[in-house]
């Protein structure tokens, strides 16, 4: 590997602060002569608010500030959960011996086995401790600068072990321009439900957070994501500021304690980001280098579960020749760190609003930015304007401009919905084949996955029997208000009229036909304790759960999946696609028209929307958003409603009348034929000539 250009850190911090584009170091008293301890401030914390020190224990070179070199770097060695000082982690003498570093361990938020275990106030998990650490890396940074004292400002690492592993990739997170190197020992990779809310699933440990708003320990989904070292998009903006960290994760195949799914799950994440991430799965199984997955040495790696082995040789074992001051794999940070950057750059967006990494001061400090309520819109038949934060409306010429205003859309549905589960509430599916049967030429499965942390869904899986090479459509198929649930579309109850899994499924599809909550085998009681404000969106989420189902199968092709239902299944379909952009078409049977021309109260009940009723009184007029705009946010993508004229549950003139409201929307993506709409003379039903259509429909437009 081609080493960093040395010291072109140091060369362009010169040139920003000839230019007045950065400040001067903050005035600390001078670093202690030889190894000590030094107390500075920290971030207050809400738990227990007031002011609040740390303590950082230095090691220097032969324990003297003397001994440090032009090729001194910095590393943090950091403790695990439960410990302090350098408990379950690499030596610090170790480490500034042998790497030449000034070795820095950090007594961090909740340190000590009280603190972390023993007191009520929930674990702060990685992120006022990832503050923490920094501010004790940037003192001594800063410090060895103010001091004018020769060092290698390029050279800075960073590694730990369980809770120290977790405290060293929210670091570098929280500092993307900073690390050279990191090595993370077996370390959390993310606050899962199980962890924080003591729920069942991959781990013993109880970070006592609460899911109760009420609560002083309520953890906000945001809370929750900034503690999600795997965020995709977090990754991307970390990438996108320089990110270029080498990046070492250590990790037993068979760690109870931090379960090793999120493990292999951040690893594939960053991987997929363009990370540079060098994965050691421990196993006593077959190895399998491709994939990280490396056998115990019996000294070293010595263990498949937490303990993993030697923590105090790991770090030199994997990452020795680019750690080393050294030599051609010697690896240097060559863009200017952010303690020297002085801006507020380092921004993540969360579902409601963005955490802010601020080192305008030098040392770190966070701050969460809460995003504004989305603009109301008193009509939403005109969709060809946007409103700013002033409440002016600004026409939309284009889909860039298009897109803010179907965010809008989104944003106000949500009003009413709830949020859409955030990326933390992503847990492994755990499919579990529970039956299977041929039918013909197709194979049946009822099949059973997870949803979210506490539930289970249950669903009919239909495949064909024999397989060439090609990867197949697939059709999401959601069922309409029946306590059949998910049998009537799978043909194994209710109306022949309503079978369009098996029939579809006849045709070349795979096909997935779901419980709705509290239908079917679904027992689901819509309590808030569950997490959702709404069986709607408690019902989004289990259709993008479903998704994911299909996109997991070798058989389906990723991008070509479409959806469909009839009545409670249309609009649920509709719903679901509205947030889900891999539902690439749609069909809706009498599912919907525009809130005028319905009864409102009857989306109100615990299955639908109860927000209709007690926020907005079951008006049409409150309820800020309509089926135009959900209509139009699918926008190019192919739509087609089978909305029949003697329903008496939804008015077909109000069907009619939302396609023309949107269709000025797919105009402007120049896919107007995309939207369509198939009137039968029928009742509330799905009748043979609708299903033509609807079958015709998802042929053209899924490739069959």
């Amino acid at each position: 590997m081609k080493p960093f250009t040395r010291f072109s850190a140091s060369v362009v911090a010169l040139l920003l602060l000839a230019s007045g584009a950065a400040s001067s170091a903050a005035d600390f008293p001078p670093l202690p002569d030889a190894n000590a301890t030094i107390t500075l401030d920290a971030q207050e914390w809400p738990q227990k608010p007031g002011p609040r020190t740390i303590t950082a224990l230095i090691h220097y070179p032969g324990g003297k500030k003397a001994n440090i070199n032009a090729r001194t770097g910095l590393m943090l060695t950091l403790h695990n959960w439960g410990g302090h000082d350098c408990i379950g982690t690499t030596n610090p003498n170790t480490l500034a011996e042998r790497l030449n570093v000034v070795a820095i361990c950090v007594n961090y938020l909740q340190s000590g086995k009280k603190a972390s275990i023993e007191d009520p106030e929930p674990y702060d998990f990685g992120y006022l401790q990832g503050l923490d650490a920094l501010r004790s890396l940037g003192r001594v940074y800063l410090g060895l600068k103010q001091e004018k004292i020769p060092f290698a400002e390029g050279r800075l690492f960073a590694t730990g072990g369980s809770g120290g592993g977790n405290v060293t990739l929210m670091s570098n997170k929280l500092a993307p321009r900073t690390f050279a190197c990191i090595i993370d020992m077996c370390g959390m990779k993310k606050l899962s439900h199980d962890i924080a809310f003591n729920f069942p699933g991959g781990s013993d440990l109880d970070a006592r957070w609460s899911r109760d708003p009420k609560s002083k320990n309520y953890l906000s989904v945001d809370e929750q994501e900034i503690r999600f070292v795997g965020h995709p998009d977090h990754l991307a903006t970390m990438k996108s500021l320089g990110q270029r960290t080498k990046i070492f994760v250590v990790h037993g195949s068979e760690d109870r304690t931090c379960p090793f799914a999120d493990a292999e799950e951040m690893v594939n994440l960053m991987k997929a980001g363009g990370y540079d991430v060098t994965p050691y799965f421990l196993t006593a199984k077959t190895p399998d280098p491709a994939r990280g997955f490396v056998p115990l040495d019996g000294k070293i790696f010595a263990s498949t579960g937490h303990s993993l082995g030697d923590r105090n040789q790991i770090p030199f074992h994997v990452a020795g020749a680019y750690l080393a001051p050294e030599g051609e794999n010697a690896l240097e940070r060559e863009i200017l760190s952010d303690f020297d950057r002085r801006d507020e750059l380092v921004r993540y967006k969360t579902s409601n609003g963005t955490f802010v990494i601020s080192y305008k001061d030098g040392l770190p400090t966070g701050r969460f930015e809460a995003d504004p309520p989305p603009p109301t819109y008193k009509e939403h038949l005109d969709l060809t304007y946007i409103l700013d934060d002033k409440g002016n409306r600004k026409p939309i010429t284009t889909p860039a401009e298009w897109e803010t205003r179907r965010q809008h859309i989104l944003a106000n549905m949500e009003l009413v919905m709830g949020k859409l589960p955030g990326i933390t509430s992503r847990v492994p599916l755990d499919v579990k084949v529970i039956e299977e049967k041929t039918i013909g030429t197709l194979v049946r499965k009822k099949i059973t996955y997870q949803s979210d942390a506490d539930d289970r869904v249950t669903a009919w899986l239909f495949e064909p029997q024999a397989v060439d090479s090609r990867s197949l459509p697939a059709v999401l198929c959601l069922q309409q208000t029946t306590n059949a649930g998910k049998d009537e579309p799978a043909g194994l109850g209710g109306s022949p009229d309503l079978h369009y899994a098996l029939h579809l499924a006849e045709r070349g599809y795979v096909t997935l036909a779901p419980d709705y909550p509290s239908f079917g085998e679904h027992k689901y009681d819509f309590a808030p304790e569950h997490g959702y404000v709404s069986g709607t969106m408690k019902a989004i989420w289990d259709s993008i759960r479903a998704v994911d189902v299909l996109q997991s199968l070798p058989i389906v092709d990723k991008d070509r999946i479409g959806c469909i239902g009839h009545s409670l299944g249309g609009h649920n379909t509709m719903f679901t696609a509205a947030f889900d952009r891999r539902i690439k078409v749609m069909v809706s049977s009498c599912g919907f028209c525009r809130f005028g021309k319905d009864d409102v109260p009857s989306w109100t009940g615990p299955r639908y929307m109860p927000r209709i009723a007690t926020v907005y009184g079951n008006s049409a007029d409150k309820v800020p958003f309509d089926f135009t705009e959900i209509i139009a946010s699918f926008a190019p993508r192919p739509f087609l409603t089978c909305s029949a004229t003697k329903d008496s549950d939804f008015d077909v003139q109000g069907v009619k009348e939302t396609l023309e409201y949107a269709r000025p929307v797919y105009k402007l993506f120049g896919a107007e034929a995309n939207l369509q709409g198939y009137y039968p003379e029928a009742p509330h039903a799905f009748p043979a000539d609708a299903r033509d259509v609807a079958y015709k429909f998802l042929d053209k437009h899924l490739g069959k």
